[in-house]
């Protein structure tokens, strides 16, 4: 079982150009101030437009170079030494962006076209695809939360900002709640724009949307800042909106599903105290245990580096991520889970090698639904992969210990060649191997609507 922590972050293609931090840098013929996001001292800048109290202005064509070889350009209009206008931002090796640019950053209709043959195209908010449609946008709100990010539980922002959550509520009387976390190093806009059609048909049917921003690695057994923000977005939801407190259900992609899995058991488990108890939860392919996650990841580096040089571009990827999850397990649980086996238990949703399920045991009298693409010819084509590296495997092994042990609204299923990345690349470890449509029946059939 492979939690797809850095091959997730690299693919997920939606974070567009966004200017928030940087200087003012001079371009290196005329002395024209540009603007860069994160300038390095290997930078240089060839602009050919005019310049206007010593800052680009108006159209040209810009030329960005590191360490002497090009790294980008800009073909558009600039105002004050920014983006500002109708342009053309291309990122050499790795995308194009274009549309309207508003202080640096693309806002409105564009599209982003990827070197990978994948693409976006739809709206964007402050460089962000952030793609409901036009009746829609207007209603989705960002809600700030009075905790800052000194733990870092959402990597996008900087540690003395506000966490926050989106919320898009129906216009009538709430009747549910769908919670969605997103997955390690993904942007709460990316999880709206994967969730275009759910949240969408969800607002029809009088149910509040809510993306928590929140996408580091730390379970919550360990990260308690994380858990009282989760309680503090669930309060703050019941308060602004009058949402019904019981009709709260949980779903999260990857690291999002294990968010969501964990705080409903936690929610049933008295050694914790939580501000809700879901009525349900749903994991869309999320590992589970976390023991079988950290083994698996081990034996896949003896095999990848065996190979050498011979290793493809995917499959360097997923070395970088099995190293990933070795290392930093090592940093949360102290050690292998042969040192400390009862601290993998405690951070796992469930344990296939306990009879009683670890903490899955807490689900048995909750509705649950687990989603998957096990493609398995995908998987041994890409990533050299078997069932026994999939989170398939103990997806189906939870749910049967759930059925097994009285759960009759346990559900597992196996969307299989459902995976498809929000820039229409094909990955069977992405959020669309949820259909919308039947999620949402699912939802109205558990809040009694």
């Amino acid at each position: 079982m492979r939690l797809l922590f850095i091959g997730l972050l690299i693919l997920l293609t939606t974070n567009s150009f966004a200017q928030s931090n940087g200087q003012f840098v001079k371009e290196h013929q005329s002395n024209c101030k540009i603007w860069l996001d994160e300038p390095s001292p290997t930078d240089s800048l060839i602009w050919n437009g005019s310049c206007k109290n010593n800052f680009a202005s108006g159209a040209g064509f810009l030329q960005w170079f590191q360490n002497n070889k090009l790294a980008a350009t800009y073909k558009g209009e600039m105002k004050q030494g920014k983006f500002n206008g109708k342009g053309k931002f291309k990122i050499i090796g790795y995308a194009s962006f274009e549309g309207p640019f508003i202080n640096g950053a693309l806002n409105g209709k564009g599209a982003a076209y990827f070197d990978n043959g994948g693409k976006t195209i739809g709206n964007f908010v402050d460089g962000n695809f952030l793609n409901l449609d036009d009746k829609y946008l207007p209603l989705l709100k960002k809600q700030t939360i009075s905790i800052k990010n000194s733990t870092e539980i959402y990597n996008n922002i900087n540690k003395d900002d506000n966490l926050f959550y989106y919320a898009l509520a129906p216009k009538k009387s709430i009747e549910a709640v769908l919670i969605l976390f997103p997955s390690y190093g993904e942007s709460a806009e990316n999880v709206i724009s994967c969730n275009k059609n759910l949240m969408q048909q969800a607002y029809e049917k009088n149910i509040l949307s809510v993306v928590v921003a929140a996408n580091t690695n730390n379970t919550l057994e360990t990260d308690t800042t994380a858990k009282k923000f989760f309680d503090a977005v669930f309060e703050d939801v019941v308060i602004k909106y009058k949402a019904p407190k019981n009709k709260f259900i949980l779903s999260g992609f990857s690291l999002g599903g294990m968010n969501a899995l964990q705080y409903t058991e936690m929610s049933r488990n008295a050694k914790y105290a939580t501000y809700l108890k879901p009525l349900a939860v749903i994991g869309i392919d999320p590992p589970v245990d976390m023991m079988d996650l950290y083994n698996g990841a081990k034996n896949a580096i003896v095999k990848y580096e065996k190979e050498g040089d011979q290793l493809s571009e995917s499959k360097k990827i997923a070395l970088q991520e099995d190293h990933f999850i070795v290392d930093d397990f090592k940093k949360l649980y102290g050690g292998s889970p042969e040192e400390f086996p009862e601290r993998y238990v405690d951070a796992s949703m469930f344990t296939r090698s306990r009879d009683d399920g670890g903490n899955a045991k807490y689900l048995v009298d909750v509705p649950v639904r687990l989603y998957c693409d096990p493609d398995i010819i995908w998987q041994l084509k890409n990533k050299s992969r078997d069932y026994y590296d999939m989170n398939a495997a103990n997806l189906s092994a939870m749910t049967n210990f759930l059925m097994q042990n009285g759960n009759k609204k346990a559900e597992f299923i196996p969307a299989i060649g459902k995976g498809y990345r929000v820039d229409g690349t094909r990955h069977p470890h992405s959020w669309s191997i949820v259909e919308p449509e039947d999620c949402i029946k699912w939802l109205l059939n558990l809040s009694g609507m």
